[in-house]
């Protein structure tokens, strides 16, 4: 598995075990907050792979650019 991967599969765990903790608090919403330089395209690559994984995963996602990307994950 490349760092790549790895560095993913982190990301989707992290963001599977903030999924629950809302629903258990029961809140239908989580955000996820990425700090990239403009100039990584790596890392603005894997946002996108984690927001395609979670629209195939049936949850509404919002992506907000700036000086942070913010990825808003709702369900039902």
């Amino acid at each position: 598995m490349s760092e790549y991967e790895e560095k993913l599969n982190e990301n989707k765990n992290i963001i599977l075990r903030n999924i629950e903790q809302g629903k258990k608090s029961g809140v239908n919403k989580v955000s996820a907050v990425f700090a990239i330089s403009k100039r990584d395209e790596l890392r603005r690559n894997m946002v996108t792979d984690l927001a395609t994984w979670l629209i195939t995963d049936g949850y509404k996602v919002s992506l907000k650019e700036g000086e942070l990307e913010i990825l808003t994950i709702e369900w039902e």
